[in-house]
This record gives C-alpha cells, sequence and structure tokens, in this order.
C-alpha cells in the first residue's frame, strides 16, 4: 500500500505553480574532488534511508506517494558551470524560477563548477512535501560523513514496489481522537480550496537571491552584551535585511508578521528522526525601530516567553543529531507556511554541526539554504550555522 499523501502535503503541493514554483534549495560548497558519477554512487548507496526520494504523487480518488516505475538517479543528478562573469546567486534566481518536474521525484541536484578554483557547489532543489522530519528525511541528510573517504562504485538494483492507492483510513493514521482526525482534515480541505483560488490569480513571481555570512563569535559577542540568545541576535540581523529592503524599495516602514518557526519539545515525537515538532510561530518584527539595539532589545523582549515556557528545544540538541540534519530541518521549516496565517515574512534559523563534513573526498565548507517565497511572503530569510560560521540566505520578490 502507497503512503498516502497526507493534509499537509497535499496544501505544500499546491502552492507549487507553474508560473510562481516554490521550492527549497540548499547549496552545499565543497572543496576537493567529486565528480557526477561519484555524486550518483553516493545517493544509490543511501538514497533507500530517503524512501521519498524515489516517489511522487500518484492515484485517484486519493492520493498517495508511490514508487517512480521509471526512477532514474541519473536522470536527477546534472552537472553546470558558470560563465565568465555569472554570479552563483544569478544561477540560482534562474534555477528557482523553474518548476520540479511532477512526472518525477520532486527533487535535483546539479554540481556547479566555475565558482573559484578547487571549488564547486552542490546545490539540491526540493519541495518540502517530501521531508516531514518524522519518517522521511531530507536525502543530504544522508550523504555527508564525518571524516573523509572515498566513494564506491554502485549499482542501483532497485526495483519499484507495485502500487497500490491507500485506503480513506489512512489519511488519518497516528491521529488518536476521530473528532480531531475530522478537524485537521476540515481545515486541510478550506486551505486547499483557498490555494485553488490563489491559483487562478497567480502570476510571474521572479525571484531575488542575496546571503551574508557573519562570525559566530561576533553574535556570541553581541549575545553576551546585550543579554539574550544567539536567535535574538540572527533575528535583529534578519529584521535589519528587511528594514534595508523595504527603505531601499521606497515601501512604507510598518513591522511586518513574521513566520519563524521553533523546535519545541513533545514527548509524542521523541522517536522521529529530528527528535521535535518545528511548530509555526509569528512575530511582529520591529522593523520601525531605527536602532539596531532597540531592535534587539524588542525581539529579545518578545520571544523570551517562549524560553521561559520550556518548550524550546536547545540549538545544542539540534546540532547533535544524526547525519547531517540542516536540510531536513529546513524543509521542514518551510512546511509550517501550510498553517495559513498571513504574513509577509519568514526567518527560519537552523543550528549545523560544528565539527567538519566530507561527502567522499570533498570537504563542506559552506552551506545554507533558500526557499522560494509564497502567499503574501516579500522576503524569506533562511539561516544556516556551520563550523562556526551563519549564512543567511535571502529570497524575495520583484519590488
Amino acid at each position: 500500500m502507497s503512503d498516502p499523501v497526507s493534509v499537509t502535503e497535499a496544501a505544500l503541493l499546491a502552492r507549487d505553480q507553474e508560473s510562481q514554483p516554490w521550492q527549497q534549495v540548499v547549496v552545499a560548497v565543497l572543496s576537493g574532488p567529486l565528480t557526477r558519477d561519484e555524486l550518483i554512487d553516493r545517493i544509490a548507496d543511501r538514497i533507500e534511508y530517503s524512501p521519498r526520494f524515489r516517489r511522487l504523487v500518484g492515484g485517484w480518488p486519493v492520493p498517495g506517494w508511490v514508487d517512480d516505475t521509471n526512477f532514474s538517479i541519473g536522470g536527477h543528478v546534472r552537472t553546470d558551470t558558470l560563465t565568465a562573469g555569472q554570479r552563483l546567486e544569478d544561477w540560482l534566481s534562474a534555477k528557482l524560477g523553474h518548476s520540479l518536474d511532477r512526472t518525477h521525484p520532486l527533487w535535483d541536484a546539479t554540481l556547479v563548477g566555475g565558482i573559484a578554483p578547487g571549488t564547486q557547489a552542490l546545490v539540491v532543489r526540493v519541495h518540502p512535501a517530501l521531508v516531514d522530519g518524522y519518517d522521511h528525511v531530507h536525502l543530504l541528510q544522508e550523504l555527508f560523513d564525518t571524516e573523509p573517504g572515498s566513494i564506491d562504485a554502485r549499482v542501483d538494483d532497485w526495483e519499484p514496489a507495485e502500487p497500490q492507492p491507500p485506503g480513506l483510513g489512512d489519511l488519518f493514521t497516528g491521529l488518536s481522537e476521530p473528532l480531531r482526525a475530522v478537524s485537521g482534515a476540515a481545515t486541510g480541505l478550506l486551505g486547499m480550496v483557498e490555494n485553488a483560488v490563489r491559483a487562478v490569480a497567480a502570476s510571474p513571481r521572479p525571484q531575488h537571491v542575496a546571503g551574508v555570512e557573519v562570525d559566530l563569535d561576533v553574535l556570541a559577542d553581541v549575545r553576551a552584551a546585550f543579554g539574550c540568545t544567539t536567535h535574538d541576535v540572527l533575528l535583529a540581523l534578519a529584521t535589519a535585511g528587511v528594514r534595508g529592503w523595504l527603505v531601499d524599495h521606497r515601501r512604507e516602514l510598518a513591522d511586518p508578521v513574521a513566520l519563524v518557526p521553533l523546535a519545541v519539545a513533545e514527548p509524542a515525537v521523541l522517536e522521529s528522526a529530528i527528535g521535535c515538532r518545528v511548530a509555526p510561530s509569528w512575530l511582529g518584527l520591529p522593523v520601525t525601530a531605527s536602532s539596531p539595539a532597540d531592535r534587539l532589545r524588542a525581539i529579545a523582549t518578545l520571544t523570551r516567553a517562549r524560553i521561559d515556557s520550556g518548550q524550546s528545544v536547545p540549538a545544542r540538541d539540534l546540532t547533535e543529531l544524526a547525519g547531517f540534519a540542516p536540510p531536513t530541518l529546513h524543509a521542514v521549516a518551510a512546511g509550517t507556511v501550510a498553517a495559513g496565517r498571513p504574513h509577509t515574512v519568514m526567518v527560519s534559523n537552523v543550528p549545523g554541526p560544528a565539527e567538519a563534513r566530507y561527502l567522499g573526498r570533498a570537504k563542506l565548507r559552506q552551506v545554507y539554504a533558500l526557499t522560494a517565497t509564497t502567499d503574501d511572503e516579500l522576503l524569506n530569510i533562511s539561516v544556516t550555522s556551520y563550523r562556526g560560521r551563519v549564512t543567511l540566505g535571502a529570497t524575495s520578490i520583484a519590488p
């Protein structure tokens, strides 16, 4: 029996339109040798831990995740080289403007050369509906190791399972209360209706990409000076970026509602792949405060209540997750847009490991995520830390 498409996943899939593609990109900057064949071999060796990356949505009247009978890893892995004078940011902007192929699993990977001598970028595009953080993790979480090593040649002898449509009862698997199940289904159906209306009115939405990298020690100094958290400092940086964007594009300065996903501890999800639930939360970013210090103090005051509740998962716990968890956490965070509350900014903060990671003999130098804007979003900011550095990757709509 196939894995049924949940109401939340359906709402996420509906956001991806031909004129307004919605997807997430993880960029892994590598130094050292890695060929396309080696990447294919590594994926073939470990894709079984991310089975959704072999599946597509099929079936009627109840859609499910079914094995792609024509699946080929090589069909999802490409190479490209930046032309003279071309920036990676421009290449990524163009990539975000093209939808993933719905006739195959919703992901692709490109090894991009021409960045710097001895350096290339592994760019993986994924639809966030593939990843739930419970049973389904991001493929990139499984590809990296803590030590360098060779990648052995691997013959992919996988065979697709015979498709069997899921039953209606499978839609409510894991819900202990019938009334809760009915409520969830009703909420999801309303969301899908709203998405259908949005799709009719959809118009082309070019995505612009930018990024900045800062030293984690600098953020720690600010945190100590103001008696706040690193998360507060990062939110203040994001707020400064939003303010700058509004000023540059001559937009009215107002405090926008931001979707800020948070990792929360719940006993029921301790055995999930990420050991927590990534829940939506909303925050009014103090854009109108002119002083950076005032913005930071305002944010610290707003976030303190969540810290005092004791439900937030400490960043150190997330950095110690098995494998390379930031891609999974970013995808799950992106999926919180299904909560449906209007917002114009999204900020996702995902901590990564302090120790180096390797893909074969290639060393991971930098990693960052980019998520296309959707619904009413003007800006989407993805924050990723790795080896003492923090990268903020931002996508914005055309002014």
